[in-house]
């Protein structure tokens, strides 16, 4: 099971509703204010909402990722975050995933779930990987 880190991104250190953000951040190794720029960008172009799905996806293919599917076991469960080390390669893990579970994005970089809450025993929906991995 992949470990669990407690950081959270944001400058000021709120725990707020800003996890799009902050799973960005860890993903793409970029800042919070750029992440925010980001989605600010594609969501006035696009004219979604500023973490909605769809602006995500627009930040993440500009960076080279894209989306997979839901994972599933031979047996046809769902696949948990803590358990992602079972289908990604070291470099996927050490570069950064990009993770959606209900309700949430976290990310998986360094080989770790960051976060700011160990969403590790939620079930994985979709996830983000550089193309090149």
């Amino acid at each position: 099971m992949l470990d669990y880190v407690e950081f959270n991104v944001n400058p000021k250190h709120h725990k707020t509703g800003d996890c799009a953000v902050r799973a960005l951040v860890g993903t793409l190794g970029i800042s919070y204010e750029e992440a925010i720029d980001k989605c600010a960008y594609w969501a006035k172009k696009k004219c979604y909402g500023i973490t909605d799905k769809q602006t995500m996806e627009l930040v993440l293919k500009e960076y080279g990722y894209v989306k997979r599917k839901q994972p599933r076991k031979l047996d046809g469960k769902k696949y948990t975050v803590g358990e992602m080390d079972k289908i990604l390669t070291q470099k996927q893990l050490h570069e950064g995933v990009l993770i959606t579970v209900a309700n949430h994005h976290t990310c998986i970089t360094q080989g770790h779930v960051q976060d700011i809450w160990d969403c590790r025993g939620m079930s994985v929906g979709n996830y983000y990987v550089k193309r090149w991995a």
